[in-house]
């Protein structure tokens, strides 16, 4: 699933068992309870993940309107434990756009972002995020976090 359009990785491999467990649908409560008995490692890796695919599909904004903007305290403990904290910082400024906290649920962050036609702008973050992680081509490239999750994957 993971290399039909880009390159092998690794660090799904260390996700894929826990797969099933993870609920960032139903917000944050359900999300921590999703992830008690779930490895730290494992779910920095599933929460960059995420934050990786959303931002790069439809940037900050697309992350935090989605359910997937639950997760973005882990993701934002991932990108430190891999080794990427200026990701970690883009973030921590991303979620500063939205107040003094980041909602838990998906319909208050909604509020705060806005819909695609007002929607808040993250213009300048997502540039920032998408090179520092994202591949300069699609296909067949890597991703510039993978090397990164990767490597992180291997200490599990």
């Amino acid at each position: 699933m993971f290399h039909i359009f880009n390159m092998p990785r690794e660090y799904p491999k260390a996700i894929d068992p826990y797969w099933d467990q993870f609920n960032f649908y139903d917000g944050r409560d359900a999300w921590l309870e999703s992830i008690a008995d779930i490895p730290e490692k494992i779910v920095n890796l599933f929460a960059v993940h995420w934050a990786h695919a959303e931002i790069e599909n439809g940037g900050h904004w697309q992350y935090f309107f989605n359910s997937t903007g639950t997760t973005w305290p882990e993701a934002i403990r991932g990108f430190d434990a891999i080794g990427m904290p200026e990701v970690a910082d883009i973030l921590r400024r991303a979620g500063a756009l939205l107040g003094d906290s980041v909602p838990g649920t998906q319909t208050e962050r909604r509020e705060i972002v806005g819909y695609p036609e007002e929607r808040q702008d993250f213009d300048e973050l997502d540039s920032e995020f998408w090179s520092l992680v994202c591949a300069d081509t699609f296909f067949r490239k890597r991703p510039k976090f993978v090397p990164f999750a990767d490597a992180y994957a291997a200490t599990i």
